[in-house]
C-alpha cells in the first residue's frame, strides 16, 4: 500500500500533539490544583501516545521510539513514581523538538537528526515493551430509574485542503467581484438608455402638438395619425420593455451581489486562521529565554483567538518571535535588580490581540526597565550613526526611531539572543510590507509597549483610486486619513520641507509623483489648489500631494509575481471592471524609506519667479555676531546682502529699499520677528516677500505663530547649519538647486 499520501496529514497532526505537549508540559511547571495537575498529564500522555501510535503505522520508527520513551515517562510522572522538575521538563520538551524535527523530514529522516536519538532515549530510560495505561476505576451507579440522556453532539468535520487550492478558489471569488462591479456599469447603462427613451417619449409628444397646429388634407390627417398611433405603440412599447428589464436587472444585480459577498466571506474565512497557531510557541520561547539569561518571566496571552489570514500570520510571525526575544532580553531586570526596584522577581510579558474594523491590533508589553532614551542616542553615536550634536537634538519619538535602524543595536556583546543589530529593522520591514505599522511607547523604570496594526487579510481591501501625472494609482484605504484641499499660498518651509497647516499642526507635504520617481509636473506648479491624501505615519501625519481623487472602492488585490519582488512598495494589482489593473502603492514604505529626502523642493513648484539679478536679501539680528556670520554665509553664496539691527530698522529700509527675501531673528528690542513679520504683510503690503525666520524658540506654538504671522520658513538655531539655510533660500526664491 501506498503510504505517501499521508505524509502530510502525519506531519500536521504531529505539529498539532506537539504544541498540545508544549503547553501541557509549561503548564504543569506552575503550580496547579491536583486537578489540573491530573489534567495536563493526561492531555501530554495522549498526545505522545497518539504521535507514537501514528509514527508506528507509516513505519517512522525514530519518531516512535522517541513517543514511547516520552509516553513512558509521563505515565511514571502520573503514577508517581517520578517528579517533574526542571531538568526533566528541559529533557521532555527537547524530545518533542527533536519528534518536531524528524516528522518535518518524513519520509526522509537526516542522519544528523538521526544520531541524536539513541542519547535522547538513554536520557529518558524507554523501556523495551510498552506499558499497558492502568484501566480506568470502575464506578458503580446507584439503580434508578432510566432517563433520556441528551443526544451526544455530533462531532464537527473537517478536511485538509492544499493551500493553493484555496488560493485559486479565492482568486476565482475575487473575478466575480470584478464581474459584479461590471454589472453594476451595465445597470448605469439600463439606467441612461431609460433616461433616452423618456426623451424620446417627450419628443413624440411635442411632435404631436406641433403637428396639430399644421393643416392637412383628410387623407394627409388620416395617413398622420396613422403613423402617430403605431409611433405611440412602440413607444409604449420600448417604455414598457425597458423599465421591465431594468427592473429585473435590478433584482438580479442585488440577489448577485448578496451571493458573491456571503461566497467572498465565506472564502475569506476558509484562509483565517487564529493568532493562537503563532502565540502557542510563546510560552515556550520566554521560557527557554528566562533560563538563557538567568531570568524569571512569565507570559500572558490575551486573544489568541483572534483571526487573521494565513499570509498575514507567516509575515508578522519573525516579527512577533524577535519582540518577545527583546521584551525579555533588553527590557526585564535581573530578579535581584527587579526586587531592589521594588517590582516582583519574576517578569511579565503581555501578548495581546483584538480586531479593530478591518485591522488587528497586536501589543507586545513588558513591566521591566523601558528604553533608555540617553543610552540610545549614546549609543547611536558610538555606531557613528549620529554625531554628538545631531543625537542631543533628537526628541524621544526620534530616538525611538533609533531602534528600527539596520545595524541598531545597543548590546555590548554579540550573543546567541541580541548584539548583531539585526531584528527591528525587519520587524518594521515586514509590517511596512502588510501596509501595517509599527509603534513603540516606552516609560523609563515602567516598562514597553510596542504596538503592531496590520490589516486583517492581504487579498481583498478597500482601496483609493487617484492620478498621478498620466497614471492612475491605488492606496489602501486602511493607511489614508482623508482627503484636503491644499491651495498654493498654504505651502510653508519649515528646515528646507515642504509643510501645511491642518488643524492647529504641522504636516509634512509629500508630493506623490515625486516619492514613485514619476516624471510629472507639480499640480501646484499648473493650479492654485490640488488634493492630498492625509496618512497617518506612526505619531505623525503626511499630506500626499495627488493630481485627482478618482474613486474609492472595495477590490481584489492580485499578486504581481517574482518581476516585481525588487519593489516591495508595490503590494499588488487592482483589476477594474474593464480589466485594466492598477498597481496598488503602498506609500507608508516609501515614506519610511526615504524619510531623510521626503520629497524635493521641485514637487512644489515655482513659487516665485527666478530675478535675473543677485538676489537682495535684509538680515535682521540684534546680535553682531549672528548678523556677521550671516552676511558672510549669503555673499559667498552671491546674494546682495543688507543687514538691519532690530525689527523698527528693517522696517525702515523696507520703506526705502526693495529687496528680495527677509531673514529675520524673532527675539529682538523695539520690534521682535513675529510683529516684523506680521507689519511687512500688513503695514506694508508685501504679501509675496518671502520671510524667514531664525530662532532659538523651538516649540510647535512659536512655530505655528511665526507662520501664521505671514513667514515662509522657520529655521530652529539649534538644528541651524549653512546648507539648510542656503536650500531653504533657494526654494523660496525659485531658483534651481
Amino acid at each position: 500500500m501506498d503510504l505517501s499520501s499521508f505524509y502530510a496529514q502525519f506531519r500536521d497532526e504531529t505539529a498539532d500533539n506537539l504544541r498540545v505537549l508544549n503547553d501541557a508540559l509549561l503548564s504543569l511547571e506552575s503550580e496547579v490544583s491536583p486537578e489540573l495537575r491530573r489534567s495536563e498529564l493526561d492531555r501530554a500522555f495522549r498526545a505522545a501516545h497518539t504521535i507514537k501510535g501514528s509514527a508506528r503505522m507509516l513505519g517512522f520508527d525514530p519518531i516512535a521510539q522517541i513517543a514511547h520513551a516520552l509516553e513512558h515517562v509521563l505515565g511514571e510522572i502520573r503514577s508517581g513514581q517520578r517528579t517533574l522538575d526542571r531538568s526533566l521538563a528541559d529533557r521532555l520538551l527537547q524530545s518533542g523538538d527533536l519528534i518536531g524535527r524528524l516528522a518535518a523530514e518524513a519520509p526522509h529522516l537526516s542522519e544528523k537528526n538521526l544520531k541524536v536519538v539513541p542519547e535522547l532515549l538513554q536520557m529518558l530510560g524507554p523501556p523495551a515493551t510498552d506499558v499497558a495505561a492502568p484501566p480506568p476505576p470502575v464506578v458503580s451507579l446507584p439503580s434508578s430509574p432510566a432517563t433520556s440522556a441528551p443526544a451526544p453532539r455530533a462531532a464537527r468535520q473537517t478536511v485538509r485542503v492544499r493551500v493553493d487550492r484555496l488560493d485559486r478558489l479565492f482568486n476565482l471569488t475575487g473575478e466575480l467581484a470584478i464581474n459584479q462591479q461590471w454589472l453594476g456599469e451595465i445597470g448605469q447603462e439600463l439606467t441612461l438608455l431609460q433616461a433616452i427613451v423618456d426623451r424620446q417619449q417627450r419628443a413624440l409628444q411635442t411632435l404631436e402638438q406641433e403637428l396639430t397646429r399644421l393643416r392637412f388634407s383628410s387623407s394627409q390627417r388620416q395617413a398622420i395619425d396613422a403613423r402617430l398611433t403605431a409611433l405611440r405603440e412602440a413607444q409604449s412599447a420600448l417604455v414598457d420593455a425597458v423599465q421591465r428589464q431594468s427592473d429585473r436587472f435590478d433584482r438580479y444585480l442585488t440577489s448577485q451581489h448578496l451571493l458573491v459577498k456571503d461566497l467572498e466571506q465565506e472564502v475569506m474565512a476558509v484562509r483565517l486562521l487564529p493568532i493562537a497557531t503563532i502565540f502557542n510557541n510563546l510560552p515556550r520561547l520566554v521560557r527557554d529565554l528566562a533560563v538563557a539569561t538567568g531570568k524569571q518571566a512569565t507570559i500572558e496571552i490575551r486573544g489568541e483567538t483572534t483571526e487573521l489570514d494565513r499570509k498575514v500570520l507567516e509575515l508578522i510571525g519573525d516579527p512577533l518571535v524577535h519582540l518577545v526575544r527583546n521584551a525579555v532580553d533588553h527590557g526585564l531586570e535581573l530578579p535581584d535588580e527587579r526586587v531592589a526596584l521594588g517590582k516582583s522577581a519574576t517578569g511579565l510579558i503581555r501578548v495581546s490581540a483584538e480586531s479593530v474594523g478591518n485591522e488587528v491590533r497586536i501589543q507586545i508589553a513588558d513591566d521591566g526597565r523601558g528604553i533608555d532614551f540617553d543610552r540610545v542616542r549614546r549609543r547611536a553615536v558610538e555606531l557613528g550613526m549620529l554625531t554628538t550634536e545631531q543625537a542631543n537634538r533628537l526628541d524621544s519619538q526620534e530616538a525611538i526611531d533609533l531602534i528600527f535602524q539596520p545595524g541598531f543595536s545597543t548590546a555590548r556583546a554579540v550573543t546567541e539572543i541580541s548584539g548583531r543589530g539585526v531584528g527591528m529593522d525587519i520587524v518594521r520591514a515586514n509590517l511596512l510590507e502588510l501596509g501595517g505599522q509599527v509603534r513603540v511607547d516606552s516609560i523609563v523604570g515602567q516598562g514597553t509597549t510596542v504596538t503592531l496594526t496590520i490589516p486583517l487579510t492581504l487579498i481583498t481591501s478597500r482601496v483609493v483610486l487617484v492620478q498621478v501625472g498620466r497614471q492612475m494609482l491605488a492606496l489602501p484605504a486602511s493607511v489614508t486619513r482623508g482627503m484636503i484641499w491644499v491651495r498654493r499660498d498654504q505651502v510653508q518651509l519649515i528646515d528646507g520641507q515642504p509643510t501645511i497647516a491642518y488643524q492647529q499642526r504641522t504636516v509634512g507635504l509629500v508630493a506623490m509623483a515625486e516619492l514613485l520617481g514619476i516624471t510629472a509636473d507639480s499640480p501646484l506648479a499648473r493650479q492654485t489648489r490640488a488634493p492630498a491624501i492625509l496618512l497617518q505615519t506612526r505619531q505623525q501625519r503626511i499630506a500626499l500631494l495627488v493630481d485627482a481623487l478618482l474613486d474609492e472602492r472595495e477590490a481584489v488585490v492580485k499578486p504581481l509575481g517574482p518581476l516585481f519582488t525588487r519593489w516591495p512598495a508595490l503590494n499588488g494589482a487592482v483589476q477594474l471592471s474593464d480589466g485594466s489593473l492598477v498597481l496598488l502603492v503602498n506609500p507608508l514604505y516609501l515614506i519610511e524609506g526615504n524619510r531623510r529626502r521626503i520629497v524635493a523642493p521641485s514637487a512644489i513648484g515655482q513659487l516665485s519667479d527666478k530675478p535675473a539679478r543677485p538676489a537682495r536679501l535684509l538680515v535682521v539680528d540684534d546680535s553682531f555676531t549672528t548678523r556677521e556670520l550671516l552676511r558672510s554665509i549669503l555673499q559667498s553664496a552671491g546674494y546682495e546682502v543688507t543687514v538691519a539691527i532690530d525689527g523698527a530698522d528693517a522696517l525702515d529700509r523696507l520703506r526705502a529699499n526693495a529687496y528680495d527675501l527677509v531673514v529675520s531673528d524673532i527675539e529682538m528690542p523695539r520690534v521682535d520677528g513675529f510683529t516684523l513679520t506680521t507689519r511687512i504683510r500688513r503695514e506694508l503690503a508685501l504679501t509675496d516677500l518671502p520671510v524667514v525666520l531664525i530662532t532659538s524658540l523651538a516649540s510647535e506654538e512659536h512655530r505655528r505663530r511665526g507662520l501664521e504671522a505671514g513667514a515662509q520658513a522657520y529655521i530652529v538655531k539649534s538644528q541651524f547649519n549653512q546648507a539648510s539655510l542656503l536650500t531653504v533660500i533657494q526654494q523660496l526664491l525659485g531658483h534651481e538647486e
